[in-house]
């Protein structure tokens, strides 16, 4: 009974063999895994390009054509002052119970406003109005002065309001504006 004892043990020794961690195992086949690749980004190097400057145009001049005719004599420089309508009339003492400068040369005026030329300095003029309207309870709100020591006053009573335009003319004549 050797022979079929040595049978099973062969047949045994085989099995165990072939499942024995003592040979070589067979090549296992690779699973794939999920691996990102890099991805290719294209970021541009930055590079100098001139802006183009825009056109230095120079500032166009005006200068105006006058053909001379024998009556007409060309104007080349502009008026030093404000050529403005003078009034012509014979001054009044007092406009819409605003007091009118004593010593007025000429004055005229309607509803709206009345203008009057003296022979005074803006200084005078302006001191002149502060005072007299501060005694009828008007009060200066805002001065400003413009070119040629033009001078603007603006006074207010309540919701009213009176402006008082002082502009130098030639000859020391000082053209003031009342309007309300």
């Amino acid at each position: 009974m050797n022979t079929p004892k040595a049978i099973i043990l062969s047949v045994l020794v085989i099995a165990l063999t072939s499942c024995n961690a003592v040979l070589s195992k067979p090549t296992e086949t690779p699973v794939p895994t999920a691996t990102n690749l890099p991805t290719l980004t294209d970021t541009p190097e930055p590079s100098f390009t001139p802006t183009p400057k825009p056109s230095e145009t120079p500032e166009p001049t005006f200068t105006p054509t006058v053909r001379p005719t024998a009556t007409r004599i060309p104007i080349t420089e502009p008026p030093t002052v404000p050529v403005l309508p003078m009034p012509s009339g014979t001054p009044v003492s007092n406009w819409e119970g605003f007091p009118i400068m004593p010593n007025a040369i000429a004055g005229e005026g309607d509803n709206n406003g009345y203008s009057f030329t003296i022979l005074a300095s803006a200084p005078e003029v302006q001191e002149f109005y502060e005072t007299e309207l501060a005694i009828l309870g008007w009060n200066l709100f805002a001065t400003g002065q413009g070119a040629k020591d033009t001078l603007l006053l603006i006074f207010m009573k309540g919701s009213d309001i009176l402006s008082i335009s002082i502009i130098p003319q030639p000859d020391g004549v000082m053209y003031v504006l009342l309007a309300k």
